[in-house]
């Protein structure tokens, strides 16, 4: 049983949520860096300002980096100031998938840092670039950094909780997040707290503390975010009409949220439309150009028979891999699902699993091995991790369908039937690219 999280405003419930092992994923991890974004944020009082910005055609990312450029113009040493942009261009990786903005954002931060070494905001910058950069060894550094400098700051115990959580240090996780919640409850503090449920396997909190989220936030990218991530936790339950819901909400907050319009290809992929699942992801892909977005519209090609499409979008996504890896993401274990998954360089996904794991004992890092492993034929390592994986007790249902697979090899047969049964209760259309093993699976198992 995990523990639960409580707010100010009355208990948050039981525990968890997962942002899957994809490069986007830690891309969002860190909503609202630094508070850069209350810069652009209407309140209900200010209805000139929220029309104004109801005209303006840029995103929040664009207003954030030309805000932070008008502060370094002004004040080039200030170390305030170039923590501003360098935490914009942050934004703006989210709206553009520019890896290279992280290089620029680092180089701001280090001469912020060689004006302040102990200022809290430097620290935040740094920490919360290391956790996008998928480096979070050293997002825990400077979290810890950030949280002794300022620990009234709930964006530092933000900083700190997601570096904890992808280390595996989920007890560690837990009290950082109870302490930002805590102290600020709002859209960053809720979406962790709804993270840590769901990892947990309690999908009902985790939908209820997003939901929370996404009532505590402004309008904003932040809140759109946060009603995608709320969709993806209902498809997770099988509740498509909800999700579909969410993500066209998400859709109406901005205007072609591509996010958004991920989760709607999702559905329709579910739902057996292949057509209007690519046209989707299609755009998606052009508008943001994402690995996750590219490998489900290579799925959905290769489910529709075009497999020349859909290699074309495979070789892509190593291209676009080895782009975020020239600008210091740490993408390798991202590949390595990949990778196995569709059962190419297993040597390579394997290799890169273990080095991951080597460095962080996460749930999803323990899945990504484990997977890796079954597909190398080293079954007794998968076995092992596979239950290391599951140990939080995780109802996500691609996490559960592996595990079954694994336990169904390696002779636990009533293990197997349970989990894959379970992963197919949840969303048995879950996984295009599992989808109809899944079905056969049980139907050679029988029912539990």
């Amino acid at each position: 049983m995990s523990p639960a999280l409580s707010s100010g405003r009355g208990r948050v419930g039981g525990f968890a949520r997962s942002l899957a092992a994809t490069v986007a994923a830690t891309l969002v991890l860190s909503i609202g860096i630094a508070g850069v974004t209350d810069h652009f944020r209407a309140t209900p009082s200010d209805l000139p300002t929220a029309v104004a910005r109801a005209l303006d055609g840029r995103t929040d990312g664009m207003r954030a980096v030309e805000y932070g450029q008008k502060l370094v113009a002004a004040s080039p040493e200030s170390p305030r100031a170039l923590v501003t942009l360098a935490s914009a261009y942050q934004i703006r990786v989210r709206e553009t998938a520019d890896p290279a903005l992280y290089v620029k954002a680092d180089a701001l931060l280090q001469r912020a840092l060689a004006l302040a070494p102990s200022d809290a905001d430097v620290a935040l910058g740094l920490g919360s670039l290391a956790n996008s950069r998928h480096d979070f060894t050293a997002g825990l550094d400077w979290g810890r950094r950030a949280v002794q400098v300022a620990p009234t700051r709930a964006a530092a115990w933000g900083v700190l909780t997601d570096a904890l959580v992808e280390l595996g240090r989920y007890d560690e996780a837990v009290t950082a997040a109870q302490r930002m919640v805590d102290l600020h409850p709002d859209v960053t503090s809720f979406s962790r707290v709804s993270y840590l449920r769901e990892l947990h396997g309690d999908l009902d909190g985790a939908i209820e503390a997003m939901r929370r989220a996404v009532t505590a936030g402004v309008e904003g990218e932040g809140t759109a975010w946060s009603q995608v991530q709320l969709g993806h936790l209902l498809f997770a339950k099988g509740d498509l009409a909800g999700a579909l819901a969410e993500y066209d909400g998400a859709k109406h907050r901005i205007d072609g949220y591509v996010y958004a319009s991920a989760g709607q290809a999702r559905v329709k992929a579910a739902r057996g439309d292949l057509a209007g699942a690519a046209a989707l992801y299609e755009s998606a892909a052009a508008a943001l150009p994402l690995p996750e977005f590219v490998i489900a519209l290579g799925d959905t090609y290769a489910r529709m028979g075009d497999k020349t499409r859909a290699e074309q979008q495979f070789a892509l996504v190593r291209a676009m891999t080895a782009l975020f890896a020239a600008n210091g993401v740490r993408t390798d274990v991202d590949l390595a699902l990949f990778d196995a998954d569709h059962m190419t360089d297993l040597a390579g996904a394997l290799r890169a699993a273990r080095a991951e794991y080597a460095v962080r004992q996460s749930v999803h890092v323990a899945d990504t091995l484990a997977w890796a492993e079954y597909r190398s034929g080293l079954l007794d390592d998968a076995l092992r991790h596979s239950r290391e994986a599951l140990r939080l007790g995780s109802q996500d249902p691609l996490m559960l369908y592996r595990a079954g697979v694994i336990a169904e090899a390696g002779g636990e047969t009533d293990r197997a039937r349970l989990l894959l049964a379970r992963s197919a209760q949840l969303n048995g259309r879950y996984s295009l690219l599992f989808a109809d093993d899944l079905a056969a699976r049980l139907a050679g198992l029988g029912s539990p």
